[in-house]
């Protein structure tokens, strides 16, 4: 396997940027990663200007994602191209629920090889909710007929009925993973990085933030995986 041929994705929560942006700009660096899927990113009306700061302080390319995606969105670096990026957000169960949404994108290396569909999403707390936002995924994900990866803030630990509801398509890579929540106190696994059929896992969980600048940037851990996709 060449190097080269290895594709980095990292996955956070970023706790919509309320924590101290440079620790944040220090995590993001030092995982050097291909591809970042954030969730709970700025909300507020006006805010869209943060993400594209945020790419410019990590390096990376604000592919999409925002508002029109529930706060989720997805960066990518210099060696990834990227298309058919598709930002939405799920109906809304109650108008008292937060608005929540997907950015899903068809990567690859500018190099070549083949192509993944990957989705950064951040799931409801309410669990049939969560079960609805899954299934509606879940066929998004499959439209391309491309291996797939999802990588999130689910809600729910594994073995959950969401990551059940899942298994059709992405499956949990890492069992034995890190706990992810909180930071201070790591105590439940809420997020991951989920691969499909087609999906090498080279290393998962292996790489880890300074443990200060993790606290200080947000109350989720992130979670890095190191992938390549069979050709």
């Amino acid at each position: 396997m060449e190097p080269s041929s290895r594709i980095r994705i990292l996955s956070w929560n970023v706790r919509h940027l309320q924590g101290d942006p440079l620790a944040v700009h220090r995590v993001v660096r030092a995982a050097d990663p291909d591809v970042f899927c954030l969730q709970e990113g700025p909300r507020l009306p006006g805010t869209q200007g943060q993400f594209q700061r945020l790419a410019r302080a990590c390096g990376m390319h604000h592919l999409a994602g925002g508002r029109t995606a529930g706060s989720n969105a997805v960066f990518v670096s210099g060696r990834i191209r990227a298309k058919d990026v598709a930002a939405f957000t799920f109906p809304l169960g109650h108008w008292r629920d937060n608005r929540r949404g997907a950015v899903l994108a068809s990567v690859q290396l500018l190099e070549g090889g083949p192509a993944l569909r990957i989705a950064s999403v951040h799931l409801p707390l309410d669990q049939a909710q969560r079960l609805g936002h899954v299934r509606s995924l879940s066929r998004q994900l499959a439209d391309f007929g491309l291996p797939a990866v999802l990588a999130g803030d689910l809600n729910e630990a594994p073995g959950g009925e969401s990551w059940k509801a899942l298994e059709p398509l992405v499956a949990d890579p890492a069992p034995k993973a890190p706990l992810t929540f909180s930071t201070v106190s790591p105590r439940r696994r809420i997020d991951a990085i989920l691969t499909g059929r087609g999906i090498e896992v080279l290393e998962y969980g292996v790489w880890t933030p300074d443990p200060r600048d993790a606290r200080l940037a947000s109350d989720h851990l992130p979670v890095v995986a190191d992938i390549q996709v069979r050709g």
